[in-house]
């Protein structure tokens, strides 16, 4: 009796041991609070569909506000470009215009 309490105790821990490093490897988690999404809004990508990395663009936000921005790669991928806002994701810091 105690081969088969050791081996159903081994099953259990190896597929616990499974399943966290499946949920690690594919990124599932608690979200942390306040953390934004990874992708752009797809309004972000269709701003740039037509145009290259380092170029001027724009969006209607989704407060129905105008968004600039430049046109730069997706980390995630490396290769679609999405209108970035200017002073970052909130549109809000970096330089002050004089």
């Amino acid at each position: 009796m105690s081969v088969n309490w050791h081996t159903h105790r081994l099953l259990t821990a190896l597929f616990v041991a499974s399943l966290v490093s499946g949920l690690a490897s594919c990124g599932a988690g608690p979200q942390k609070r306040g953390e934004r999404p990874q992708q752009p809004p797809p309004e972000a990508i269709a701003a740039c569909e037509e145009l290259s990395e380092g170029d001027a663009c724009s969006f209607t936000g989704p407060r129905n506000d105008e968004v600039k921005g430049i046109c730069t790669v997706l980390k995630s991928d490396q290769e679609t470009l999405a209108c970035a806002p200017e002073g970052g994701p909130s549109g809000k810091g970096g330089r002050r215009r004089r």
